[in-house]
Parts: C-alpha cells; structure tokens; sequence
C-alpha cells in the first residue's frame, strides 16, 4: 500500500493500469494530437491556438474563402474558429471583408505580415513533419495519413 501512495504521490504515470483505455481509439489520438500541439508550441516558440498553423495556411490557400467555408475546411464549427480569426485580425495577420453578396458573410484573407507568419511556421511545421517521418518511415507516415483522413470520414 505505501508503495502505491508513493507512485500516486509522484505524480507519474509509470504502472498506472490503463487497461479500459488501451484499445481506445479516441484516448491515444487525444494523446497524439496534445503532444503534437505542445511539440509544435515549443518548436515555434510562442504559445499558439489550436488549429492555428492549419487555418492560415487554408486561408493562404483559399484567399477571399469566408468564415464558415474555412471553418468547414478546418473541421471546426464557425464558433471555434471566430476568436481565432478575431485574435488574427487584432494581430495584423489577416483581413475580413463584407461579401457583397451576403452581408452575414466575411471573405478573409493573409495580410503580408500573415504571410510572413505563415512562412516561419511552415518552417516549424516541415522541421517536426521531417522527425515524424524518420521515426515512421515513409510508407508508415502515408499510412498514418490515409487512416486519420479515414477515421475522420468513419466518425
């Protein structure tokens, strides 16, 4: 018993028993994607929203897109992604404009400071990619890809 308040007591998680969660799909993506955040974070040096370095670069991509196109694309709902874009907009990394057709709807694009932006953490993104892929391998990273890509449509 002292030796289990000691490991409880340690605040590790070294022979925790976790048998429920070992086939859980869910549990080890949330685990997956929470260290990639923090490695991404760490890697770029500044603290960053979720899904910060994928919705610039959908909107580098699809430039004059609005909010709830970006939205779908990122697989957020439009609720998730509007502090986002406000904090980018406070920050003078993009720019929202009224559609003329719809004046519900804002088409958003990268400012060149955005741009800038996006460029150094594309950087950081190729670097972690690239240790991704040597820890995988290739065929094993294109893999990973293909059955996330699948996961999302199955869920």
């Amino acid at each position: 018993m002292v030796d289990e308040i000691e490991k409880i007591g340690k605040g590790r998680s070294e022979g925790m028993t976790m048998t429920a969660l070992d086939e859980i799909t869910g549990f080890h993506m949330r685990k997956a994607v929470l260290r990639a955040q923090g490695t991404f974070a760490s890697a770029a040096g500044r603290k960053l929203q979720t899904g910060q370095y994928s919705v610039m670069a959908i909107i580098n991509e699809n430039p004059g897109r609005t909010q709830t196109a970006i939205a779908e694309a990122a697989g957020l709902d439009r609720s998730s992604l509007v502090p986002v874009l406000n904090q980018f907009e406070k920050n003078g990394l993009i720019i929202r404009e009224a559609v003329a057709t719809d004046r519900r709807a804002y088409a958003v694009r990268l400012t060149k400071k955005g741009q800038r932006e996006l460029a150094d953490l594309e950087t950081k993104v190729q670097e972690i990619e690239k240790k991704v892929v040597d820890g995988l391998g290739q065929e094993n990273h294109a893999l990973l890809i293909d059955l996330l890509k699948r996961f999302y449509e199955v869920i």
